[in-house]
């Protein structure tokens, strides 16, 4: 079954519904950067549409930012980043903190009220403090955008899952690039099927706001 085919088994509560905008940095964003996407560039108009849905309807705003360091890192990734053309150490190190491949894309720039989750990984769960937050604001209910579908979104997705959080993904604003002989469109579509039939729900924004936010 395709991902719209399934029936919802939860609804959507706004008053225990966050918004997880995922690793959305220049870094991925940027033509010419140095993990580019460019299907997470071409959403960035979609996020903010359901991004000022939220502000407006004063619901929680969390980001997550990719961030490496000597002393924070998973060793695989560290290992294999020349591999994959990533430069982690000095002198021409990214991803490191305050760099510009790390900060949220301009269009999408977290308010001083919103939070950045910063990961090492690709779970926005893992070893951040992610989870105190959203209990602390009795969240039960993530909607997550971003990037990369198969990577960071993934990842977190599954983790949620694991805390018994409610997921709902959004289709239309999350992203993949081509690799491993598969090409972004058909990562999108493998994993936005999966996450509809074994993690969450999946919609599109204007489903979204439909459901859940009154304009």
């Amino acid at each position: 079954m395709k991902y719209w085919e399934w029936a919802p088994v939860f609804d959507l509560d706004p008053k225990q519904t966050a918004l997880l905008i995922i690793d959305m940095q220049n870094g991925f964003v940027e033509p010419g950067s140095p993990l580019e996407v460019p299907m997470a560039r071409s959403q960035i108009s979609v996020i903010q549409r359901l991004l000022c849905c939220f502000r407006r309807q004063k619901l929680p705003v969390l980001f997550t930012a990719f961030c490496v360091t000597p002393d924070s890192h998973y060793p695989f990734y560290w290992s294999m980043a020349k591999q994959r053309g990533l430069r982690l150490e000095p002198p021409d190190c990214t991803f490191w903190p305050h760099k510009h491949e790390t900060k949220i894309t301009l269009p999408l720039q977290p308010q001083n009220d919103e939070r950045v989750i910063i990961k090492s990984g690709y779970d926005g769960f893992a070893n951040t403090e992610l989870e105190q937050i959203l209990q602390t604001r009795n969240i039960h209910t993530l909607v997550m955008a971003g990037t990369v579908v198969n990577w960071c979104v993934d990842s977190t997705v599954r983790s949620a899952y694991h805390r018994f959080y409610n997921s709902v993904v959004v289709a239309d604003g999350v992203s993949g690039y081509d690799h491993a002989g598969r090409s972004a469109e058909d990562w999108c579509q493998m994993e936005l099927d999966l996450f509809a039939e074994a993690f969450g729900r999946v919609m599109s924004v204007e489903e979204i706001i439909k459901e859940l936010i009154v304009e």
